[in-house]
This record gives structure tokens, sequence and C-alpha cells, in this order.
């Protein structure tokens, strides 16, 4: 028979045995738990950013005269720009009222030609007159437009002499 090999330390059988048991070690179950500990540490992260190499901060250095009156006319014209915009902007929606209110729904539209005509029927019936003669002419009524003629004034083709003798000075 062949001799048998030590066993290796990295082998599967030698880390197996190196290995605790569960049923080895009972002492430990039966220990009390152990209690929580809390950490009051305050911030970790402002430590760890406040820890490095950092710059000096250097304070605001006073502007000069120049670059002030600068910096203030820029701020005036945006002022100026914003006064624009909010004059437009209250134009516009005002414009948008405007639209709004003229646009009116059908049937509110309906309702208003049906009364205007109703009315226009009443003034043209004069049925309460007894003294209404038969014969006379139809009363019109006051929505029909009585048609215009336009007589056009013929266009003069030739233009009237220009005298040099009556120049203006």
């Amino acid at each position: 028979m062949a001799k048998a090999k030590p066993q290796s330390k990295h082998s599967r059988a030698a880390r197996r045995a190196a290995s605790p048991s569960v049923d080895l070690d009972k002492s430990l179950a039966s220990l009390p738990r152990a209690e929580k500990t809390e950490l009051h540490r305050e911030s970790i992260l402002s430590d760890r950013a406040n820890a490095g190499v950092s710059k000096k901060q250097s304070k605001p250095k006073a502007k000069s005269r120049a670059q002030r009156l600068r910096q203030q006319k820029g701020m005036e014209r945006a002022e100026a720009v914003l006064d624009q915009k909010e004059i437009k902007l209250a134009k516009s929606n005002n414009r948008a009222k405007v639209v709004k209110n003229r646009r009116a729904d059908w049937s509110d539209l309906n309702g208003k030609a049906a009364k205007f005509d109703l009315l226009a029927s009443v003034e043209n019936n004069d049925d309460d007159d007894a003294m209404v003669d038969a014969s006379a002419a139809p009363v019109k009524s006051k929505r029909e437009t009585p048609s215009t003629h336009v007589t056009q004034t013929p266009v003069v083709d030739e233009h009237a002499p220009i005298d040099e003798d009556d120049e203006i000075t």
C-alpha cells in the first residue's frame, strides 16, 4: 500500500478542520447578549470636509468708483427691463380678457338673436291700431339695409400744365 501523504495546510480537509463548528462552543450561546452601544459623535462628515488643506479666503475688496457706477447702471437697466416686462404682461392679460369676453357661447348668442328678432317683430307689428290702412306700403324691418349707389369720378389722364411764371418763392 501506498504511504499516506501528510495533509497540506491549504487543503479542503485542513480548512474544514480549522473552522470552528457550531456544536463545539456552546458556552457562547449561554452568555447574555451584549447591550447596544451608541456612538455620540456629532458629525463625521464635517470633520472630514474640514480636515484637508484649505486655501485662505480673501476678504472682498472695495470696488472702485467706476466699478460701482457700472454695477449701479446695470441694476437700473435690469429694473427698467423688469418694469417693461410687467407692463407688457399686464397689457397681454387685458387683451386676453377682452378676447375671452368677446367670445360668447353659441347658446347665448342664439338667445340674444332670438330676443332681437322678437323685439323687431313687435315693433313692426301694429295690430293694436284700428285705423291701419291695408293699402299702405308695408313697413320695412330695421335689419334691412338700403342699397347705396356709389358714383365714381373718372380719373383724369392728363395733368394740368405747370406755369413757370407762378413759382412760389
